[in-house]
Parts: structure tokens; C-alpha cells; sequence
């Protein structure tokens, strides 16, 4: 049965206008023409309402390219230095925000710039009354191993002192860092799991490095792993933030845990090809959003307790896997699983990543890969939407559960690296 074929197979094959070598050369050039130094002249160019597109283009733009020139720095430094104000106008916090998450990726990503954003960083942890900012600007530094653990220690003193009753986002980076790891429960029992009896089952293992496509494999509503010509089906996908952000900030990256899949959104035309691909979205819920009628059966909005019952026994306690739970609760939402219309080309890369996944602003990737004439190449989502039709016998509906593991298993494309689980794994376990 495949429903959806009146939604994907009349696009295969068909030239996509902005796709083709032409459009993409232009795309990536609009972009680095955006980035001439003097465009970071804050004199020139002040954060006011007028300015403000200005502004969210070029600090997108950066993102994206990650120039390193003086201008790129000196204007950070000098965005970031606002931020102990108080009374800031909506474009001045929106420009700020945009600051620090770029300046996140620089200190993340390239440990020769952190001398030139480390110390405005620092300032904003110590200065700035406004704890969303102290929460991205400590988390920045602490996952940067910019900081020795003494600075580590001292910074997170002194931000509980002036926050001695933290707002849920900083409360929650303030646990996250004092977070010893966590022995990994048996992947073998998370793999015979059911978060809900009679409903597909998908899961997304990932490491740590993001920047490693993560594996995608499907569990049908019977409970059975989703085969092809007799081997297990599976398709990579890339769960990295555009900014490096963690899972708790928004367009962080894809929290671990638990999400409710239901249903896709239609195929986007025009610019959003860009974004989205040519092929519809699987849409996703977290607890607490907005439009999803039921998180579990009877449970519009589950306490964490009902939601650590979905889990298997021995991953309850696991708290990297409460992950979505708390990113619905602070205010995450509209999390897809989606292709990229964008080329490869659009966005840098760290040292040594040389696929062509694109990464999203907290969404899962598939990849889709075009010709210089604008013809779809290859397009994953044709058949992630095929298998997903089949798994859920066409309700389109089930769930995704996101776990990292340790580098020490050596995820690798395709699923031979979960042999050894699957050997052990017991059978069909349901809460």
C-alpha cells in the first residue's frame, strides 16, 4: 500500500529551478556578498528597528560561511557588550540573541577565535541581568574547553549567586554541567521497547559529534523491524544545529528522547524548496507544543513521571533521554524530519566532515543531492516516507526516540554495528 504516492512521485525527476548549478552558484555568492566588512560596521549600520534585517541576514549569513576576519569579531564584541543592559528594544535583544548563538559556533568550532570572543562571553555571564543570555553565554564557554576548571567552577559560582533561583533555562544548563556522565543502559532492551503497543516505532541513534550522520531504523506497529531483500532498512540522517547549540536552546539540536510523529506536511514550493526539499515533512511533537492533540493516549500534556513510564525499566532514571521532555517544557517546537533543497556548498564545515548532510535549525536531515541541471540525484525522504507509510499501516503516526551513544561503539552507516544488540535483545517488551 503506498498512499503516498500522489504527494512524492509526481515531483521524482522533475528539474527543481533553484537546484540547478546556476541558482546555487548564485545562492551561495548572495550570501558571501553579505559579508563584506564593512557591513559589520555597527557606526554604519547602529541596532535599531530599521537596521534589524540588515542585521539578522548578516549574522545568518556568518553562521553559514564563518568568515574570520577582524570586522567578524570586533562587531560580536561589540554586540555582546550591550547585553548588560536592561532596557534593550525588541531589535537590540533579538540582534544580541542572534550574537551569541553565532558566537557560540566560533568558540565551539574554532578554538583559534577564542581569545577574540572568550572575555565578552565571560562579561555577559557576570554582568548581564538577563538569564537566557548568561545560560547561552556560560554553556558556550563550558562546552568550549575554553575555560580551566577552576574559571569553569568559579563561573558557575558566581551565576547561582546572582541567580540564586534560576528561570528553567538556565536552571537546566546549571544541571546539565554539574551532570557527571551516565553509565548507557543496555541498548538491547531500548531496542526491544514499545513506547506505545499497536504504533511505529522509530529510532535514531547518533554520537556525540553531531556532525556524524546518525541511523535511522523502523520498528512496524506489530513490533517487528522494518527488512528490505532481507536485511534490516535503515537511512542516515544528521540531527546538527547550524548554530552548534545543545538540545535545550531553540534551534539547538535535536533533543534526546522521546517524540510523538504525526503525520507530514505537504510538499513546499518556492523558496522554502530551499529549506525543506522537494518531498513533504514528517512531522514531529514534543510534550507541551502546541498541536499535537494527544502526547500519549488520554495524556494531552504527560507528567515526567508518565513520560519516563514509556521508556524501558532501566532507562527511566537516564536523564539524557528526558531531553524532549524538557525541551517541550521550555518551549521548543516544530521539529521535522525533512530533506534540504539548500546545496552542501551553503554551509562550512568543521575540519574533516566531507559528507553532503546539511545541517537544520533543530530538525533531522535527510539528504537530498541535485545534478548541475537541477535533477534530483538522490532524495531519502522518497523512501522514508514510503517506509513510515508501511510501519504505521498509513496512519502515518508513532514515535521517535533520539539516544547518542558513546563513541566507543562505532555507529557506521547502514546497521551492522547493531548486530551484537539485536543478538541480545530480548523479546517485544510493551509498557
Amino acid at each position: 500500500m503506498v498512499l503516498l504516492a500522489t504527494a512524492t512521485l509526481p515531483l521524482l525527476g522533475q528539474p527543481q529551478p533553484l537546484a540547478t548549478q546556476t541558482a546555487r552558484r548564485e545562492q551561495v555568492q548572495r550570501e558571501q556578498q553579505r559579508l563584506q566588512p564593512q557591513h559589520y560596521d555597527l557606526r554604519r549600520y547602529p541596532l535599531t528597528a530599521d537596521q534589524e534585517t540588515h542585521w539578522r541576514r548578516l549574522l545568518w549569513a556568518t553562521a553559514l560561511q564563518q568568515p574570520q576576519q577582524p570586522q567578524v569579531f570586533q562587531a560580536l564584541r561589540q554586540i555582546l557588550n550591550r547585553a548588560e543592559a536592561k532596557n534593550l528594544t525588541p531589535t537590540a535583544q533579538k540582534i544580541i540573541t542572534q550574537a551569541l548563538q553565532v558566537s557560540n559556533l566560533y568558540l565551539r568550532q574554532y578554538p583559534i577565535t577564542r581569545p577574540q570572543l572568550q572575555p565578552s562571553l565571560e562579561q555577559v555571564v557576570k554582568t548581564s541581568p538577563h538569564p537566557r543570555w548568561v545560560a547561552l553565554a556560560l554553556n558556550s564557554l563550558a562546552r568550549s574547553d575554553s575555560l580551566t576548571p577552576a574559571q569553569k567552577t568559579q563561573l558557575i559560582t558566581q551565576t547561582r549567586q546572582r541567580f540564586p533561583q534560576p528561570p528553567d533555562l538556565l536552571q537546566i544548563v546549571l544541571q546539565e554541567l554539574a551532570q557527571e556522565p551516565l553509565p548507557l543502559p543496555p541498548v538491547e532492551e531500548l531496542l526491544a521497547w514499545q513506547a506505545q503497543p499497536d504504533q511505529m516505532q522509530l529510532y535514531v541513534f547518533c554520537q556525540r559529534n553531531r556532525w556524524t550522520p546518525c541511523t535511522l531504523i523502523v520498528k512496524n506497529n506489530q513490533g517487528e523491524f522494518h527488512r528490505e531483500q532481507g536485511q534490516m532498512w535503515s537511512r542516515p540522517l544528521l540531527l546538527q544545529s547550524v548554530y552548534g547549540l545543545d538540545w535545550a536552546f531553540t534551534y539547538g539540536q535535536t533533543p534526546q528522547g522521546l517524540q510523538r510523529l504525526a503525520g507530514i506536511t505537504e510538499t513546499r514550493k518556492g523558496e522554502l524548496f530551499r529549506a525543506y526539499g522537494q518531498f513533504p515533512l514528517v512531522k514531529l511533537f514534543l510534550p507541551f507544543e502546541p498541536g499535537v492533540k494527544e502526547f500519549f493516549p488520554g495524556e494531552p500534556v504527560p507528567t515526567l513521571a508518565a513520560y519516563q513510564e514509556r521508556l524501558p525499566p532501566r532507562w527511566r532514571d537516564y536523564a539524557p533521554l528526558h531531553q524532549s521532555y524538557q525541551a517541550g517544557r521550555l518551549g521548543r517546537s516544530l521539529l521535522r524530519i525533512h530533506g534540504t533543497g539548500d546545496t552542501p556548498e551553503l554551509f562550512a564545515r568543521p575540519p574533516g566532515v566531507d559528507h553532503a548532510w546539511n545541517p537544520a535549525l533543530g530538525c533531522l536531515t535527510a539528504l537530498e543531492l541535485y545534478t548541475p541541471q537541477g535533477e534530483l540525484e538522490r532524495g531519502d525522504m522518497a523512501a522514508i516516507l514510503r517506509v513510515l507509510d508501511m510501519a504505521s499501516g498509513g496512519t502515518r503516526m508513532g514515535y521517535l526516540l533520539v539516544v547518542e551513544l558513546p563513541d566507543s561503539v562505532g555507529i557506521t552507516l547502514g546497521t551492522a554495528w547493531l548486530q551484537p544488540y539485536l543478538d541480545k535483545m530480548p523479546g517485544i517488551a510493551r509498557p
